[in-house]
């Protein structure tokens, strides 16, 4: 993977963005790359029975980006080490799609994005601008999701990054950003595999089911022993983890419990309706995970991008 040379962070200016700024800074004073701090000015809605005059329309969307520029210039001057290289831009329209358009056109090597920590059934819903990013962008993703454990982080290294896989061809393309970043944090790594269960039946022998069982553990410990033989990254920094469970659940509770500073793992890219379709474990994970989550996308390459 080549080095992170351009790092954009979305914000809608709410509290909830704020620790995406802070983590986006981790990166950036970890990898030496510019920020670039953008805001999509949201547009404002007019009513087909009336509204506005088009003279005050006009006024209204440039009193909002003013406001913005005002806003995102604070953030500049909030930044925790001013050697930090930062530029700033400011858009209109659909906030997803002004994002994806300007990291492309900006060679954006990594997006960071705040979520809103919805919960209850809002959290289902399709729609979210950091959903749809990671759905589309074609450079990795990181979101943030507004957690009090975040706030003040913005001067930390990174000490240990989780790396959950289940050794497929898509969950692997995440390795290189977890190698990479690794080396140039002296991060250590968890790597955790959550093994397929083995469901009882009282029309199967149990001695048949334990045997099946213990056959899935050995299965997964000679893949990751396979892994291992082949990473390129030291032995005595990377730690095995073999869990049961559903796999969002275990991913959410081993970062919780080990402390991870940041979540990296592949997505398996599915196409139509079917990337939209809720219960993906990637999904899940975005949503409850108790850490930043990276996500690399089946498109995109050991050079970043799609």
């Amino acid at each position: 993977m080549t080095a992170l040379k351009r790092i954009l962070c979305g914000t809608d200016l709410s509290p909830a963005s704020g620790p995406a700024w802070e983590f986006a800074q981790r990166l950036a004073l970890a990898t030496r790359a510019e920020l670039l701090l953008l805001h999509v000015v949201p547009v404002i809605p007019v009513s087909m029975e009336g509204g506005f005059d088009p003279r005050t329309y006009q006024r209204l969307m440039k009193d909002g980006r003013m406001e913005a520029v005002a806003a995102c210039d604070r953030l500049v001057a909030s930044v925790v080490d001013r050697s930090l290289r930062v530029a700033v831009r400011t858009e209109d329209g659909p906030a997803a799609a002004r994002i994806l358009a300007v990291a492309d056109s900006e060679g954006a090597d990594l997006v960071v994005l705040g979520t809103h920590g919805r919960t209850g059934l809002s959290r289902l819903l399709v729609g979210s601008v950091a959903e749809h990013v990671v759905q589309l962008a074609s450079c990795p993703v990181v979101t943030v999701r507004p957690l009090p454990g975040l706030a003040g982080s913005a001067g930390r290294p990174l000490a240990r990054i989780m790396y959950p896989t289940d050794f497929s061809p898509a969950s692997r393309k995440a390795w290189p950003w977890v190698k990479a970043l690794a080396e140039v944090t002296g991060a250590d790594v968890d790597l955790l595999h959550v093994l397929l269960e083995v469901v009882p039946d009282r029309h199967v022998d149990p001695a048949f089911l334990a045997r099946a069982a213990e056959a899935i553990r050995e299965d997964a410990q000679k893949s990751g022993d396979q892994f291992l033989a082949i990473c390129g990254f030291p032995r005595d920094r990377i730690h095995v983890h073999l869990a049961h469970g559903v796999e969002a659940d275990q991913i959410a509770h081993l970062a919780q419990a080990r402390g991870a500073d940041l979540i990296v793992m592949g997505t398996h890219g599915r196409t139509g309706l079917l990337r939209l379709a809720l219960g993906s474990v990637t999904r899940r994970v975005l949503h409850a995970a108790p850490r930043p989550v990276l996500t690399v996308g089946p498109g995109i390459t050991s050079e970043g991008r799609a």
